[in-house]
């Protein structure tokens, strides 16, 4: 019996000071929120914490000097015919080399099974060609198109939480009009067939703060930490026929090339987007090139964590899988998870206002740890013990 309290201790003081975030449908964003204009900071931090993914870290980035480049909308409402299941857009780059790139939005949507991403709608987009060719009436055309992938990639995918991996295989062609006078094509039909693997892997979580768009310290966020290694293939085509070596060279291009782009993400629940996003140089992730910050609905650092003394559960131990609780302060909107003593999460959802919470009757007898959380972000736990 003491061997029995001694381990029930050991599991339930780790998780009253930080528990695991699982993300999936539960805590998904919504997708009012993902269709209202948000905006992301790419910043340059002169001196950035040690940002490896760890079990049970915390990130503080509010102590790093960092000045903001720019910050550019990040998502607005899908309106699509071709993405019908579309419900908000992430508009891109395509960068062809360093002076030369075009526009697209990638088609999004929050599915059960995690935040899927359809495929491509490119705008029509005429690209001068005259400080490479020499002549300035050559150009590289994009004609409006909807680029549809032959599955869907997965940005996020549910349930995710530490350990979690997947590997996308996403196949798409992007169809363009080149005119190079010297070389004799004159609005000749091309296109770029693409093949992207795309592995994600989440290799460690914790609680994160960093500063807001005035500079001001947030409060702690619980996060994920997943990094995904992107290898994309190109192959060239013009008239049907594989596009010439010396005029893919012109524009820094090879046939059959592959670009690895590798990204660190911090994912906490609620958003579509990384509190804080790294680019690498590599796949060892070693050598940062680009930040961006998500400043939106930050935790402010009034924000703490409720303590067991504010939290009343009766009947406990638990008859019948029904009981109720009840949270002293001001906490607004209140979701619960329940954990056995492994860790593993066993149920969750929202908090009715009267308190009451009925759990599915094939939980087996035992002690659990339920976990509240508050729409301003702050949570506490409490140990429970189911009967029967």
């Amino acid at each position: 019996m003491k061997k029995s309290l001694l381990l029930i201790a050991g599991f339930v003081l780790p998780l009253c000071s930080q528990a695991q975030i699982t993300l999936d449908y539960s805590n998904a964003p919504s997708i009012a929120q993902c269709q209202i204009p948000d905006t992301t900071d790419r910043i340059k931090f002169n001196t950035l914490p040690d940002v490896s993914p760890k079990a049970n870290a915390t990130w503080d980035l509010t102590t790093a000097s960092d000045s903001s480049i720019y910050s550019y909308v990040t998502n607005y409402a899908a309106n699509s015919s071709a993405f019908p299941t579309a419900t908000f857009v992430i508009p891109r780059l395509y960068v062809i080399n360093a002076g030369l790139m075009y526009a697209f939005e990638a088609m999004k949507d929050v599915t059960n099974n995690g935040i899927v991403i359809l495929g491509e709608h490119i705008d029509h987009q005429g690209i001068p060609l005259g400080s490479i060719t020499g002549n300035v009436n050559d150009s590289l055309v994009f004609t409006n198109q909807d680029i549809v992938y032959n599955v869907s990639e997965y940005y996020i995918k549910y349930p995710c939480t530490m350990g979690t991996k997947w590997t996308d295989n996403v196949k798409f062609s992007t169809n363009f009009s080149l005119t190079v006078t010297s070389s004799g094509l004159n609005n000749t039909p091309g296109a770029r067939k693409s093949h992207r693997i795309t592995t994600n892997e989440v290799k460690g979580w914790g609680k994160m703060r960093v500063n807001d768009h005035k500079g001001n310290p947030t409060g702690y966020t619980d996060v994920l930490v997943m990094d995904r290694v992107e290898t994309t293939t190109d192959s060239f085509f013009l008239g049907g026929m594989p596009a010439p070596a010396s005029l893919l060279a012109a524009f820094g291009l090879t046939q059959g090339q592959t670009v690895n782009i590798c990204k660190r993400f911090f994912f906490r629940a609620g958003e579509y987007r990384g509190l804080l996003e790294l680019r690498y140089e590599d796949a060892s992730f070693t050598k940062i090139t680009e930040i961006y910050k998500h400043s939106q609905r930050l935790k402010p650092t009034s924000v703490q964590t409720i303590n067991k003394e504010q939290i009343n559960i009766y009947p406990n131990p638990v008859t019948n899988g029904s009981f109720t609780v009840k949270v002293d302060g001001a906490h607004k909107n209140m979701s619960y998870q329940l954990f056995n003593m492994t860790g593993q999460r066993v149920a969750t959802g929202a908090l009715p206002q009267n308190g009451k919470v009925s759990l599915h009757s094939n939980l087996p007898v035992g002690n659990y740890v339920i976990k509240l959380i508050s729409e301003d972000g702050a949570y506490g736990t409490q140990q429970i013990n189911i009967i029967q």
